[in-house]
């Protein structure tokens, strides 16, 4: 029994590990997935880098447990979560 519960442990561990890295979650599905949820990259956006569309902007992706923040700087931030989610 106290071996059952050390793999049933051990493989709870590796799948949160796993779903906090989401490595399915690449810098370019972010991105997408951010202009998918604003309304298409043909949406009106206006930063301090002169954008006109979504599509236009200066985007970065940075990495966050279960996730990865998707912003345009000194404008916005987006989080997108390890199932496809935008907040």
């Amino acid at each position: 029994m106290k071996n059952k519960t050390k793999i049933i442990s051990s493989i709870i561990i590796l799948m949160l590990i796993l779903l906090a890295w989401a490595p399915w979650i690449n810098d370019n599905y972010a991105i997408d997935k951010v202009i998918k949820d604003y309304g298409g990259s043909d949406k009106p956006f206006n930063d301090f880098h002169g954008a006109k569309t979504i599509g236009e902007a200066n985007f970065t992706v940075s990495w966050f447990p279960f996730s990865r923040v998707v912003g345009v700087p000194s404008e916005a931030v987006w989080f997108v979560t390890f199932y496809g989610g935008v907040i």
